[in-house]
Order: C-alpha cells, then structure tokens, then sequence
C-alpha cells in the first residue's frame, strides 16, 4: 500500500480518502505491486492527466488489445491483493486494472478534479454492477429461517436480499420458497451446498439431482 502514497499525504487523512480505497472484506489477499504503479500513485496525488495504453480484458472480442487513452487518474483502489485505478476518460469514469497498462507517462498539464466525485461510492456502484452482471441464471430453493439469514454468506450478499424481498411469508413449516439469482449451476451447487438441510433446491431438475446425489453419499459416509 505504501507503494501508493506519497509521503507527504500518508497522514492527510481528507486527501487520502477522496484518492485511496481499500476494499476491506479482501484485505487478507497478498497484495501485488504492478511495475507502473509509483508512476500512476504520483499522477494520482498531483491531479496530473496520464497518456496510457492498456490492455483491454473483460472477455470481448477485443480482449488482449491495446488501446490509447489520456485520463485523469481520481483514485486508486486495492481490492483482493489487485490494484485499480478510478479515472475519467472523456465525460466518463472508468476503471482500470493497473496490472494491465503497458505504458503510462505523465502530462505536463493537470486536470480540475471534480471535488463532488466519491471514490468510495463510485467504487461500491461499479462492483455491485458488476456482481450483478455475473449472475446470468435462476435456481428456485425453499429455505429455512436459520438457511435465509446464511443465504448472504455463501453467495452474493444483494442477490440473496433481493430474492428474500420478493419471496412470499414463510409457510407454517416456517419455509420460504424463493428465486435466487446465481452465476452458474457449478457455482450455486458449490455455494448452497453449504446450507446443508437448511436449504431444498427445487429447479432447476439438474441441479436437485446433483444435490440429492450429494446427500445420499453424506448419509453413506456418516453411517
């Protein structure tokens, strides 16, 4: 983290909050330090524009291109040991996976930071976005009340909210039947099965078999 703080400002706390954030709940990842990072860090704490080329990702077509791009560099994020930078490119507020520029070099010129920018709550929007953009399919569950409160610890914490919001009163068996967004079957069968017999998948079929399957073979095991 050091490697991202001038000295000067590491005790400014105001100046530190609007351009350092660290996603806390990943803070026991091994942090890496990206070769350009010193260079973006000091273009970050001078409010200095960055020329860059960067390697497109995210499983586009036009992942593994390159492309160049002036930004103003707002913030730096570390987040489960990999660095990120908050920038505006155009009109725009990106983020920028440090570990992917190739070349940074520092303008002359400085930009006017928008003094109304959040890097926290920037932050936190762009990450929800992008969980939920993971979650491509459904699994319908019936849960108990003790499995409904553990729902937010083995999968996405907004979904699992989201799906008990719309989920009708639990039964007088205290069950609730609910849809639950997931990223994929593999990752719902490793996520609630968890649950144990707190938690029924109902549908999809493929799934429940898998489950049933799971369960034979505990009831074998602990005989």
């Amino acid at each position: 983290v050091s490697a991202a703080l001038l000295p000067s400002l590491r005790d400014a706390s105001s100046s530190a909050a609007r351009r350092f954030h660290l996603d806390a709940p990943s803070w026991y990842h091994e942090p890496e330090t990206p070769e350009l990072l010193p260079v973006i860090a000091d273009a970050v704490w001078d409010d200095r524009l960055l020329r860059a080329r960067y390697r497109r990702g995210g499983g586009r077509e036009q992942e593994g291109t390159e492309v160049a791009r002036e930004l103003a560099p707002y913030g730096l994020v570390l987040k489960a040991g990999v660095w990120y930078l908050c920038a505006r490119a155009g009109e725009d507020f990106r983020v920028y996976r440090i570990d992917r520029f190739t070349a940074v070099e520092p303008a002359e010129a400085r930009f006017d930071r928008d003094e109304t920018f959040d890097l926290p709550g920037f932050w936190e929007e762009r990450a929800a976005g992008f969980a939920r953009s993971l979650l491509r399919t459904e699994v319908t569950v019936r849960v108990s009340g003790r499995g409904a409160r553990m729902l937010a610890y083995t999968g996405d914490r907004a979904a699992a909210a989201g799906a008990l919001a719309k989920a009708p009163e639990p039964g007088p068996d205290g069950l609730r039947t609910l849809t639950l967004p997931v990223e994929s079957l593999d990752v719902a069968y490793g996520q609630l099965l968890a649950l144990g017999p707190e938690l029924e998948v109902l549908a999809p079929e493929s799934l429940r078999i898998r489950f049933a399957d799971a369960a034979e073979r505990l009831r074998e095991m602990y005989r």
